[in-house]
């Protein structure tokens, strides 16, 4: 019955992959967000660096790490805003220097007074606006049938930074101090900036309008929508509690390196966005995501019986199930509302992602102080599970309109 209900279907019919996918303005476009995650994933390290330098109990790190999802949970609707008003190469210049002034203000930071809340901020709106334009570039330079292929090396293309970064600023902080960690991870920043010089903006592809009106219209804000952004607050949700607190948990338990953990999380993300990077376009959107939830369920409800020893495995299931359920759900809501809409439901999509980010950080902050971390990690495990039943059940029949449109 589940296998009939989440049956793929592509708008307007299936379509062969045709195409190369990797032209050169695809490639410059990775290299941008390559090098722009270099130095935003360096700060997946301001955890230990809050607990171990500063002194930060959990529920100060878990206000710095939601000030960044904050801002960009408030700015990714603007962003939307600025696309269409704004080529796209000027907003992601303004994200770079966002980014860039973030970074190199790091440095100064010598306790977790406001200016950290700022910089922090800077980053967060630096992120949401670099996440939301690639992802809508790549889309549209992708050939017909790959789009969802097209999404998971743009994402693994920032995911591989997730422990390139950390692996190599860890050993160096611990041996030079944290500042010339993030001086560096300012100067990442240039590099991107010099290399989104070269990309030109797209021409359109085919008129978005065109190809909306020759598919069935689904309101915006119908049922299928909302399962999706649905979705997307679980994720944030969950990549928020195991960034935020796997590193302290592990060093509570006795583990000062938690390199691993970020090695197993991207080795396993970037298996699958390049060795697996097809299999959502064929097997089905809906289908996929419905699968990883499951997966992604399991692996944080047992992070509660966190084992030091074991932080590789537990971001090697974080890595296959984030891996496979971004594409997968950011190809199910492209598809959903079409070309035209894209925009949209992409500020929606990282407003919905940062808001689960950043409720979970700040709100189970004072519950881990006082109770520990693993009711934490159960929690949200726990609920991680519900996005798979809010997709089947969006996908059993036609979308019907929850909101007004």
């Amino acid at each position: 019955m589940v296998n009939r209900l989440l049956r793929p279907s592509p708008p307007g019919g299936t379509l062969p992959a045709s195409g190369s996918l990797f032209s050169a303005e695809f490639v410059r476009l990775l290299l941008v967000q390559f090098l722009f995650g270099l130095s935003f994933s360096t700060f997946l390290l301001l955890p230990k660096f809050l607990r171990l330098e500063l002194h930060a109990s959990a529920s100060e790190i878990g206000r710095v790490s939601a000030s960044g999802t904050v801002v960009a949970a408030v700015f990714a609707p603007f962003v939307n805003a600025l696309v269409h008003r704004v080529a796209r190469r000027k907003v992601l210049a303004f994200a770079l220097a966002a980014e860039a002034i973030g970074a190199f203000a790091m440095c100064t930071v010598h306790d977790t007074g406001p200016l950290l809340y700022v910089y922090r901020g800077l980053q967060g709106a630096a992120w949401v606006t670099v996440f939301n334009v690639t992802a809508i570039w790549a889309a549209d330079l992708a050939p017909e049938g790959r789009m969802a292929q097209a999404i998971g090396y743009l994402g693994g293309a920032m995911l591989i930074t997730n422990a390139i970064a950390p692996g190599v600023a860890e050993p160096l902080a611990q041996r030079f101090g944290y500042t010339p960690v993030f001086a560096g991870a300012g100067v990442l920043v240039a590099a991107s900036s010099l290399m989104l010089m070269r990309l030109h903006e797209p021409g359109p592809l085919r008129d978005a309008r065109e190809e909306d009106n020759s598919r069935v219209q689904l309101p915006f804000w119908g049922g299928r929508v909302v399962a999706v952004l649905y979705c997307s607050l679980l994720l944030g949700a969950g990549i928020g509690s195991m960034f935020t607190y796997v590193q302290p948990f592990a060093i509570e338990r006795g583990r000062q390196l938690v390199g691993p953990f970020f090695f197993g999380y991207v080795a396993s993300a970037i298996f699958v966005r390049t060795v697996l990077a097809g299999l959502t376009d064929r097997v089905g959107a809906v289908r996929v995501a419905v699968a990883a939830f499951a997966l992604y369920s399991l692996t944080v409800t047992l992070t509660g019986y966190l084992d030091p020893r074991m932080l590789v495995v537990y971001g090697l299931g974080l890595g296959t199930s984030h891996g496979f359920v971004y594409p997968a759900l950011t190809t199910a809501g492209f598809n959903t509302v079409g070309k035209a809409k894209r925009n949209l439901f992409m500020s929606w999509y990282t407003f919905t992602f940062n808001v689960g980010y950043a409720l979970t950080v700040l709100l189970l902050g004072p519950v881990v102080d006082a109770y520990g971390y693993a009711p934490l990690f159960i929690t949200v495990g726990l609920s991680l599970a519900t996005g798979a039943i809010a997709l089947i059940c969006a996908w059993r029949t036609h979308s019907s309109s929850l909101l007004a449109s």
